[in-house]
């Protein structure tokens, strides 16, 4: 009998250990809690029986009073390290039920496999009754060195903006699921996918109908700043898509019924750029862009606007064909969680939905300014319709320097790359694409751009990484402002555009002019065996053509390796070449006519063990530093502001072999700051933004 009963736990426990219930009344995984604040505070975390319980009569109840920024909970489920980690990988979701907090909070949750940390995942905001949520495992582990196969502990915290605080909030009913039963996480449809495929290389008219700076001056809009020629010689580059950034919520009445002026001079402007789209087969994507500031704070009392702000659009452009023209609802959101955020953009998407005869694409970004960061951790939108989007301006100190109306103004000269900076463009560019992948969605880069401040070597090595990046990962992109001489990022000398005038290395790295024979198709770079293996495949018409493969060990200065005949027609290539711990490869392509292009750039990281990770990024009370790979660990790490005055040092010993550590920000002045990190096998600077 006592093996008979030996032998039912262990297959109960197998049971459990499988089943997609964390915890809920009769079943939990839970083996034990704590609870804590930040100095000066208090937790008391509880499982209670009754207090109105989500389902069944138990639940947990977190008690809390802050005055550091910070209280939260962790449900272990190892037995404190003792048992093994739990597989949580044959799910798509985690549901939580909760309700409580006080005004200005919000609940968010972060996976934990001993040391390190999955990402930071906003769940929701105060709920007088219980809300059901469902988080993308992709959210919480894209990007993380947490897997979902190996999680050994659920973190809960409270994120605030004030130093001080207190409330109560529940939660109950955690599982896993495949699908979202709450309205989370449509895949995109064949249609949408579609679109998104063909939006290619873009550029946006920047400075021009989103220029609400100029309207005090009586200056808005600018006529004459993108015209018929101009836009033509912008199509003739290669530019397939334009983003049209308008100030419409400026256009019209901040009461209700807030009705859109579309007199204004500015509609007029962008019926030209609607007649030149279709005049000049490129795809249009509509931009309320540098709309009125959405918070915390009054999201909710501005959704109503908005709404009304989508509706009027929606009637003057439904019209358009889907095929060709966008609609994106709002530029850069900031100073909003996600899960706010994520209740605009959805009533938004409905509104348009609504009142629209034909589906359109709509794009939509994360907050923190549409960052990439932000985007891995949003939740995807009940709509099968959607183009995700992020802006990258990585390194924003690099890239922003010289400018006028920064703040402050007129970062110092730096130069690029520094240490860590291209391995963290491309470990940033393929967690996004890992996050579309998982959620079966398209991803866009919507901007990017480096400042015409910055030197001509630097600028071209950043031009060619973010291009790599761009083209690796498979995304569409648009260029930021392609033609302002000063105080931007244009890459026209004087602004004017024709081939001539194009800066060499960016013609190179967009493809932009190009009149080669050769269509290439797909290029990759991947470690195998000791050696680097190149493998390409290509169209060419023509007999006559060749590939020339090249080589650099810092993305500037190149070398021919190899020359390879091009085949007519399909062809595919293999070159190898000798491992390389840090090594960029690129094909020239040479046509019997004379001309030269270029592919886009493949950036190799054999030798690289170990990565830099800093979260929360946004901080506004404290931001854990860490590194990763067995044979990494913590040697120093500086935290800098933008005149180079030392914020915070912390020195460690190599034998220590610590790998996690915290900074404490909340007695930092908010602003961006540079985040140097050496660790043993891999070192890193990054941009800490601080919050209050």
């Amino acid at each position: 009998m006592r093996i008979f009963t030996l032998l039912f736990n262990l297959l109960l426990a197998a049971a459990i250990s499988a089943q997609p219930i964390i915890y809920k009344d009769a079943q939990t995984l839970i083996t034990g809690t704590w609870a804590g604040a930040g100095a000066g505070g208090s937790a008391t975390l509880t499982e209670v029986t009754g207090e109105t319980p989500h389902e069944g009569t138990k639940h947990y109840k977190f008690v809390y009073t802050y005055t550091d920024y910070w209280a939260g909970v962790g449900l272990n489920m190892d037995n404190w390290g003792s048992g093994p980690a739990r597989d949580l990988s044959g799910y798509t979701h985690l549901r939580i039920a909760y309700r409580g907090l006080s005004a200005g909070q919000t609940l968010k949750i972060q996976l934990r496999n001993g040391s390190n940390y999955g990402n930071l995942v906003d769940i929701g905001s105060s709920n007088s009754s219980y809300a059901v949520v469902d988080i993308s495992m992709s959210a919480l582990t894209v990007g993380s060195p947490v897997s979902a196969n190996a999680v050994r502990e659920i973190d809960l915290s409270i994120a605030t903006t004030t130093q001080t605080g207190s409330g109560t909030v529940y939660f109950d009913a955690i599982e896993l699921a495949n699908g979202s039963s709450s309205g989370a996480g449509l895949p995109a449809s064949a249609a949408t996918n579609a679109r998104a495929a063909n939006l290619g290389l873009g550029v946006n008219t920047a400075n021009w109908l989103e220029a609400h700076w100029l309207i005090p001056f009586g200056a808005y809009p600018e006529t004459n700043k993108y015209n018929r020629a101009k836009v033509s010689a912008l199509v003739d580059a290669g530019f397939s898509t334009f983003r049209l950034p308008v100030i419409f919520e400026r256009l019209g009445s901040t009461s209700p019924p807030y009705a859109i002026d579309f007199n204004h001079p500015a509609f007029a402007l962008v019926d030209s750029m609607i007649l030149w789209a279709n005049l000049f087969n490129f795809k249009l994507i509509i931009d309320n862009h540098h709309g009125y500031s959405l918070t915390d704070a009054n999201y909710q009392a501005e959704i109503p606007r908005l709404r009304a702000v989508w509706q009027q659009l929606t009637d003057e452009y439904d019209y358009l064909d889907p095929e060709r023209f966008f609609f994106e609802i709002y530029n850069e959101p900031n100073g909003i969680t996600n899960s706010n955020w994520r209740t605009v953009a959805i009533n938004l998407v409905e509104e348009i939905r609504a009142n629209e005869s034909q589906t359109h694409s709509i794009l939509v970004g994360a907050n923190s300014w549409n960052s990439g960061n932000s985007l891995i951790t949003f939740t995807p939108l009940p709509d099968a319709d959607i183009i995700y989007t992020f802006h990258n301006y990585d390194p924003y100190f690099f890239t922003h320097q010289g400018m006028s109306w920064t703040s402050p103004p007129y970062f110092p000269a730096v130069s690029f790359p520094q240490a860590g900076e291209v391995a963290a463009i491309n470990a940033l560019f393929a967690s996004v694409k890992t996050w579309g992948t998982n959620n079966s969605v398209p991803v866009n880069v919507g901007e990017f751009g480096c400042s015409t401040a910055a030197d001509a070597t630097s600028r071209c090595a950043w031009i060619n990484t973010l291009s790599n990046a761009i083209n690796t990962n498979g995304f569409s992109a648009f260029y930021w402002d392609a033609i302002s001489p000063s105080d931007a990022f244009g890459f026209y000398t004087g602004g004017v555009i024709s081939a001539a005038t194009c800066i060499p290395c960016f013609k190179t790295a967009l493809g932009l002019y190009s009149n080669v024979p050769i269509s290439l198709i797909d290029f990759k770079a991947t470690c195998d065996d000791n050696m680097v293996n190149l493998a390409w495949t290509a169209f060419t018409k023509g007999t006559s053509e060749r590939f020339e493969v090249e080589r650099s060990t810092d993305n500037s200065d190149w070398q021919t390796i190899a020359s390879l005949d091009a085949l007519e027609g399909n062809g595919t290539y293999l070159y190898r070449d000798q491992l390389q711990e840090t090594a960029f490869y690129r094909l020239k392509m040479s046509s019997s006519n004379g001309e030269i292009a270029y592919s886009p750039i493949r950036s190799i990281f054999c030798g690289i063990s170990g990565k830099i990770v800093a979260t929360p990024n946004p901080s506004n009370e404290q931001t854990q530093v860490r590194v990763t790979g067995d044979s990494n660990a913590l040697l120093q790490v500086r935290l800098q502001d933008l005149t180079g005055r030392l914020v915070f040092e912390q020195q460690f010993n190599a034998n220590d072999h610590i790998q996690v550590m915290q900074i404490a920000t909340e007695n930092i002045p908010a602003g961006l700051y540079l985040l140097s990190v050496k660790g043993t096998a891999a070192s890193d600077i990054l941009e800490l933004v601080v919050t209050h």
